[in-house]
């Protein structure tokens, strides 16, 4: 099996910039996005710098013996600790930080790893159903997880743009890291909040699933969130587990080449373009 993939990034209908950033590694099959905060522009730079570093770190490593996942996470750790370094020696970017969520599928085993911090999401779609694989990193999520009893009631008196983890706020970052198993005709999102903070998942689902061509799909997804406020900057990566394709030799004499798109190459930086510790850290007010 291999993963092809997709991705869209917009600045929305309210900001002024995109802070969001992402990239496509098909090479290694790994698939990012961030989402940076900071002012003066410093969220720009701390997404840019996530993307940049991880994909240098893969890169820069020989193939791996160990697991794919741990791989992903060390990658993810070696910009967090980039880019605090960076805001720690700069005055003008001090206290930048960016969520990040990223992907890494292991055609070996067939396995698709996980690696998260912030409230940027995974979601695994498989035929009618759709699971969110990544809690958000939020105040709202972790009052929840210490106290299920909570109502929305409860939930009310407190800041929804407050996140609890996040890269660069700190020398060193816990991430949250999955794995799960993949078949043929699995898809996988990776967003920002402002995709999943607009768009219902079962709208992410239909669209999806009645959009073949990911390039499609991932400019559907963004029209959604734009017609739903587009309050912030909005990013879909899709990444769907296919049949590996044989060679054109072995194909029967009437085969057709694939219509679907492979995946979008990288910039040489390895971002996509288009299109000390703390209890949270405040996002922009949606």
């Amino acid at each position: 099996m291999r993963a092809i993939a997709a991705g869209l990034t917009d600045i929305g209908r309210e900001r002024n910039h995109n802070e969001d950033r992402f990239i496509l590694l098909p090479e290694f099959n790994v698939f990012v996005v961030a989402d940076g905060m900071g002012g003066h522009q410093s969220g720009e730079v701390a997404s840019r710098m996530a993307a940049s570093t991880i994909a240098s770190y893969f890169r820069a490593q020989p193939p791996p013996n160990g697991e794919v996942g741990d791989r992903l996470k060390l990658a993810v750790c070696d910009a967090n600790a980039k880019i605090f370094a960076r805001a720690d020696d700069s005055r003008a970017h001090r206290g930048m930080g960016t969520t990040v969520v990223a992907a890494a599928y292991n055609p070996t085993d067939c396995s698709m790893h996980v690696v998260h911090a912030g409230d940027s999401r995974a979601y695994h779609l498989r035929d009618s159903n759709i699971k969110q694989l990544t809690r958000d990193h939020s105040l709202l999520s972790d009052a929840l997880l210490e106290r299920p009893e909570l109502t929305e009631s409860d939930l009310a008196y407190l800041p929804k743009n407050v996140i609890t983890r996040a890269l660069g706020i700190a020398p060193t970052v816990d991430v949250d890291a999955t794995s799960i198993s993949v078949e043929i005709g699995d898809v996988f999102l990776l967003c920002s909040d402002g995709l999943h903070g607009l768009v219902e998942d079962d709208d992410i689902l239909r669209i999806v699933h009645e959009t073949p061509v990911l390039t499609d799909a991932c400019a559907k997804l963004v029209e959604a969130a734009n017609k739903n406020g587009g309050k912030d900057n909005i990013t879909a990566v899709l990444v769907r587990i296919e049949e590996e394709a044989q060679p054109w030799s072995r194909r029967s004499p009437g085969a057709r080449r694939s219509s679907l798109p492979s995946a979008p190459q990288s910039n040489p930086d390895g971002e996509a373009h288009p299109a000390q510790e703390t209890n949270g850290v405040s996002k922009p007010e949606e």
